[in-house]
C-alpha cells in the first residue's frame, strides 16, 4: 500500500518538474542565470583589462623613471670624468641597455686618451722638426755671413758650397713634411694601375748608388722570373721604395738587400728590405712607422723621422701593408703588393 502510494507520488512530482522545465517562466529564469553568469565573465574580463592597463601604466612610469635619471646623470656628468652609469632597477633590457651605454663610455675615454697621446706626441714632434729645420738654416746664414766678408775666392766658394749643402737639408726636411701631409689627406685619393717592379727598384737602387759607393756597400736586388707586375700608384711605389732605401742607408750598418717574391694564388706580391743595424736593442720594430718615431728616438742621426710613416701612409692608400721585424741584428722590412 505505502509502495504505491510513493510511487504515485513521484510520477506526480515528476510531471510537475517537466511541466516546470517546459514552462516559459522557467525559460526566462534560465536565461537570467545565463545572462549573470556572462555578467560575471565580462566583470572579470574588465578587472583584468583595467589591471594590465595598471600595471603598463606602472612599468612605462619605472621606465621614466629610470631613463630620466640615466639621462640626468649623462646630461651633467664631466667628459674627464671616471663616473658610469648604475642600474637602479631590474627592467627588462635595462641592464643590458646600461652596460652598452658604459661601454661607448669607456670607448670614448679611451678614443679621448689616445688623441691626447697623439696630440702630445704631434707637438713634440712638430718641436723636434723645427729644430731640424732651424739648424741647417741657422748653418746656412752663418755661412753666407762669412762668404761676404771672405776675400779669398777658394775659401768663399767652399764656404757657399757649404751653405748650399744646408739649405739642400733643410728642403729634405720640407718635403718630407710636405709628402707626409700629402700622404694623410684623405680627399687625394691615388690611382692605381699595372706597375713593373723590377725597372722601378733598379731605379731607385740606381739613384742612391754613389751613396752605397761611399759606404763600401754593395746592395743587392733580387727579383724572381718572370718579374711580377702589381697593381700600384707608380709615383707612390717609388716614393715608398725611395724612403725605405734611404732608411737603410741612414740608420743601416750594411749592405741593403731586397727580394721580390710572388705569393702563389693570394695574387700577392711582397717585396722585403733588409739590411743589418749597429743597436738593434735600441729599435722598436712595432714603432718605426709611427710620425716622428726617428726624431725622437735618434736625435744624432740624419731626418725627420717621417720617412716611412709617409711609406706607411702612401702603401695604406694603394692597399698594401707594410711591417717590419727584427731577425737577430737585421731588421726586415716588408711591403705586401696586390697583383
Amino acid at each position: 500500500m505505502s509502495e504505491a502510494l510513493l510511487e504515485q507520488l513521484y510520477r506526480w512530482l515528476e510531471s510537475i518538474a517537466e511541466w516546470l522545465l517546459a514552462s516559459s517562466r522557467m525559460e526566462w529564469l534560465e536565461r537570467v542565470v545565463e545572462e549573470l553568469h556572462m555578467a560575471e565573465g565580462l566583470l572579470l574580463v574588465a578587472m583584468l583589462a583595467i589591471g594590465a592597463g595598471l600595471g603598463g601604466v606602472f612599468v612605462v612610469a619605472c621606465y621614466q623613471s629610470e631613463l630620466g635619471r640615466q639621462a640626468r646623470f649623462l646630461a651633467r656628468r664631466e667628459r674627464a670624468s671616471n663616473a658610469r652609469l648604475t642600474c637602479g632597477s631590474r627592467l627588462p633590457g635595462m641592464v643590458g641597455l646600461v652596460d652598452a651605454v658604459n661601454a661607448e663610455i669607456d670607448a670614448a675615454d679611451a678614443e679621448r686618451v689616445r688623441a691626447l697621446r697623439a696630440s702630445d706626441e704631434f707637438s713634440r714632434g712638430l718641436s723636434a722638426l723645427s729644430h731640424d729645420v732651424r739648424t741647417p738654416l741657422t748653418g746656412a746664414r752663418g755661412y753666407l755671413q762669412l762668404a761676404r766678408e771672405e776675400t779669398d775666392p777658394g775659401t768663399k766658394d767652399a764656404q757657399l758650397a757649404a751653405a748650399d749643402a744646408r739649405l739642400a737639408a733643410m728642403s729634405s726636411l720640407l718635403d718630407e713634411l710636405f709628402s707626409y701631409a700629402r700622404a694623410a689627406d684623405p680627399d687625394a685619393p691615388l690611382e692605381l694601375g699595372p706597375v713593373a717592379l723590377r725597372p722601378l727598384l733598379e731605379r731607385v737602387l740606381l739613384g742612391h748608388y754613389p751613396e752605397f759607393e761611399e759606404r763600401g756597400w754593395e746592395p743587392s736586388l733580387d727579383v724572381e722570373d718572370p718579374a711580377p707586375e702589381v697593381m700600384a700608384n707608380a709615383e707612390a711605389l717609388a716614393r715608398i721604395a725611395e724612403n725605405l732605401v734611404v732608411n737603410a742607408l741612414r740608420h743601416g750598418s750594411g749592405a741593403l738587400r731586397v727580394r721580390v717574391r710572388g705569393a702563389g694564388e693570394k695574387g700577392r706580391v711582397t717585396a722585403e728590405f733588409s739590411n743589418p743595424v749597429a743597436d738593434p736593442g735600441s729599435l722598436d720594430a712595432d714603432r718605426l712607422f709611427e710620425r716622428f718615431y726617428q726624431a725622437d728616438a735618434s736625435r744624432s742621426t740624419a731626418g725627420s723621422g717621417l720617412g716611412l710613416s709617409v711609406a706607411a701612409k702612401l702603401a695604406t692608400a694603394q692597399g698594401m701593408g707594410l711591417s717590419a721585424r727584427l731577425e737577430g741584428s737585421v731588421l726586415v722590412v716588408t711591403l705586401e703588393m696586390a697583383q
